[in-house]
């Protein structure tokens, strides 16, 4: 797992990272992430997505999706009822 922060303990992932552990191309997850059918968290003026594994456990356990756009440009697409990110 490659971690965000440095550490190797992060609770992000990267899109490499996420691919590997869907075994699928980078491509499909960026196409995952643009069509709003990952969670993921994307910063506003940034190209990265995020992917929080606690989040990415419940979609794999059939969570539903919600997106939310943020004031500053950015997105959060999250499991239905997870608590808000600020």
């Amino acid at each position: 797992m490659t971690a965000v922060s440095g550490s190797p303990a992060s609770t992000f992932l990267l899109v490499e990272d996420v691919a590997r552990r869907h075994r699928c191309s980078t491509w499909r997850v960026h196409e995952l992430t643009r069509t709003l059918a990952i969670p993921h968290r994307k910063l506003q003026g940034s190209r990265r997505c995020l992917f929080l594994v606690a989040a990415l456990e419940a979609w794999e356990a059939g969570s539903e999706l919600e997106a939310v756009q943020l004031r500053d440009g950015g997105r959060i697409v999250r499991p239905k009822g997870e608590m808000a990110v600020r």
